[in-house]
């Protein structure tokens, strides 16, 4: 078995993992750079984006863009497969860009649309063969429903492929007991590390969040959240905390397909992803799907006003100018508040990632930010290592930093450092560097 890390092994995001083993390949996630990343050109790389690819597959770890985005590269018939709900998610998303105004963006996700419908799905513990190379997924916690880990094993080889995740989410708590069960006899862990340079980063859980978000609804009548549309477990955790406060939940259209998609195929094991989607203004706590005419910004209309203006509401918003007079009138009262709950990174103009449009779009307004990350902290990580313990050792990737997995972790086991596209033959331990 050999493996190559030919994006990500000192950066954020942008990772292509290649395992291969017999003459068959599989690949790991396929997306595009962070934005303010410094843009490194892709060599052609055999099995993926030319070449022979009937012994080739690409496995898709979340739906991010930095993850998968880059699908439209591949080879048009490289097998791709995603987790069935994320793939659902990430299709309603890519849908709705492909109307946005910029008619060369647009004409781009049309691209992922249609590359969409020839990806195959998967769930948890189901196994996939690519020649002699086994793919197992682990269903994980991070930022974006539905993510995934993976076994890899081949040539009396195993290797866990971390994908993104963290130990503060709703779904944690089945981290370490997955991995227990099924991350055993484990040799290699090719591990994200995208907090490796905060050490001292208190991760709130994602309950706690929900705590703070219901304490502040009870507190201030009008609430106004920005949120990536794609935050699921955080979007639920603001309708029950909505609920809970006996305030009305209100968002567009768009996030109303987002989240039915995920209620309609995960209510069925728990009530958090159980939404009553009948609206009505005869009882408080309900749900609003907010209606837009056209190009015209969003406005109550008949009914609702008065109700929402007596029992109060949480809406979910975005940086657009449909949400700006809605903005504009409520941020007048002293019963308004408006929450900024995603990465600060963006509305710092020091970072790379700044976002300049939504920093001017939230500028004129008083905000409160409220955010956990989506990574795992170096506790959780520690705990991952500690509780896998791979036999030959742990390649970092998704870090800005990996020489830190040294310093950290190097009493767990070996500490690996690749560069991009480096190929590790695991039966011999030996590096060959380009």
């Amino acid at each position: 078995m050999k493996l190559t890390i030919h994006r990500g092994t000192n950066q954020i995001g942008g990772c292509i993992t290649e395992i291969e083993s017999g003459g068959y390949k599989i690949f790991i996630d396929f997306g595009e750079q962070l934005p303010g990343t410094e843009n490194k050109a892709l060599q052609p790389i055999g099995g993926l984006t030319c070449d022979d690819v009937s012994k080739s597959a690409l496995f898709i770890t979340h739906y991010h863009g930095d993850h998968i985005g880059k699908i439209c590269d591949t080879v048009a018939d490289l097998p791709i497969y995603a987790g069935k709900t994320a793939l659902e998610i990430f299709n309603c998303l890519e849908r709705r860009l492909s109307h946005i105004p910029d008619p060369n963006e647009a004409e781009k996700h049309k691209r992922i649309v249609e590359r969409i419908k020839s990806i195959n799905t998967f769930e948890q513990l189901n196994q996939i063969k690519v020649g002699e190379i086994v793919v197992t997924p682990l269903l994980i916690d991070h930022s974006a429903f539905d993510a995934y880990m993976f076994i890899v094993e081949a040539d009396n080889q195993r290797i866990l492929h971390t994908g993104d995740f963290r130990g503060h989410g709703f779904r944690s708590k089945g981290l370490i007991p997955t991995l227990k069960s099924y991350a055993k006899n484990i040799d290699y862990i090719i591990s994200e590390g995208s907090n490796i340079l905060r050490p001292n980063a208190t991760m709130q859980s994602e309950q706690e969040l929900q705590k703070d978000f219901e304490m502040q609804f009870r507190k201030n009548k009008y609430n106004f959240i920005l949120v990536s549309s794609t935050n699921i477990d955080r979007i639920f955790a603001l309708y029950h905390a909505s609920k809970k406060a006996k305030r009305c939940f209100v968002c567009d259209s768009y996030q109303t397909d987002i989240l039915k998609i995920v209620s309609e195929n995960h209510k069925q094991y728990t009530t958090f992803y159980d939404i009553n989607y009948e609206q009505t203004t005869s009882s408080v706590g309900r749900f609003f799907d907010l209606k837009r005419q056209g190009k015209n910004p969003f406005s109550f209309n008949g009914n609702l006003k008065p109700f929402l203006d007596k029992n109060g509401f949480c809406m979910l918003i975005r940086s657009s100018d449909a949400f700006k007079s809605l903005l504009d009138e409520y941020a007048k009262s002293n019963d308004s508040k408006i929450y900024y709950s995603m990465w600060n990174g963006y509305l710092d103009s020091n970072k790379p990632a700044f976002n300049e449009s939504l920093y001017n779009f939230l500028e004129p307004y008083k905000i409160e930010y409220k955010h956990t990350s989506g990574h795992a902290d170096l506790e959780t990580l520690k705990i991952v290592f500690e509780t896998v313990k791979p036999k030959c050792g742990i390649i970092p990737i998704h870090t800005e930093a990996p020489e830190k997995f040294q310093d950290l972790f190097h009493e767990q086991t070996s500490i690996i450092p690749l560069r991009d596209g480096d190929v590790y033959d695991c039966n011999i331990k030996r590096i060959n560097h380009d």
